[in-house]
């Protein structure tokens, strides 16, 4: 879905007229980019979609105070984090976040059977990277490189620093780029 042509203009008619027509249109540019960052930390379609219902619903119901939120992707980022964690309180017993299996989908166009098994082992090395990082630095990386929020977003979603932010990632990129320097120059 293409972004509609002003989302304040949308969130005014959710919030003042009731117009389900809007909040469609709201509904739909926002729900994939939720149902990604909710699956994520979720790892489950079924748990993810009824994160993102859950949070969509209450914008519905709360959609009178809508215009009162300053930065709506933050909100919105911020309401599936803290909704999800307290779905796997709930369902799972888990006292903390799980991040362990945030996928990481590199397209190396590789064609050739052993340039697809390359791509293949070099994907799972990523993946394997990216989970050894800590739970902080993976939800960084995640918001920033798939998801394509800023450091500010980033910062205001976590509840931290922009320069912890800025430190998170500069991790991730380290030890993945370490993993890349040794898998392109290793015998293997």
């Amino acid at each position: 879905m293409t972004e509609p042509k002003d989302i304040s203009a949308l969130v005014e008619k959710i919030a003042y007229q009731d117009d389900e027509s809007s909040y469609r249109q709201f509904f739909l540019f926002f729900y994939k980019d939720l149902h990604g960052f909710a699956h994520s930390l979720l790892r489950s379609q079924e748990s993810a979609e009824e994160v993102v219902l859950d949070v969509l619903m209450r914008v519905w119901t709360n959609r009178s105070r809508l215009p009162e939120v300053r930065n709506l992707k933050v909100y919105l980022f911020t309401a599936i984090k803290n909704t999800a964690l307290n779905y796997l309180a709930q369902h799972h017993k888990y006292t903390s976040w799980d991040l362990e299996n945030i996928s990481v989908e590199q397209d190396l166009d590789l064609y050739t059977p052993e340039e697809i098994f390359l791509k293949e082992e070099l994907k799972e090395k990523i993946a394997l990277t990216i989970r050894s990082l800590p739970p902080k630095c993976q939800m960084v990386y995640k918001l920033i490189r798939e998801e394509g929020l800023t450091y500010k977003e980033v910062a205001a979603i976590m509840g931290i620093a922009e320069n912890t932010v800025d430190r998170h990632l500069n991790i991730a990129f380290q030890k993945l780029t370490a993993l890349v320097r040794e898998y392109l120059y290793s015998d293997r």
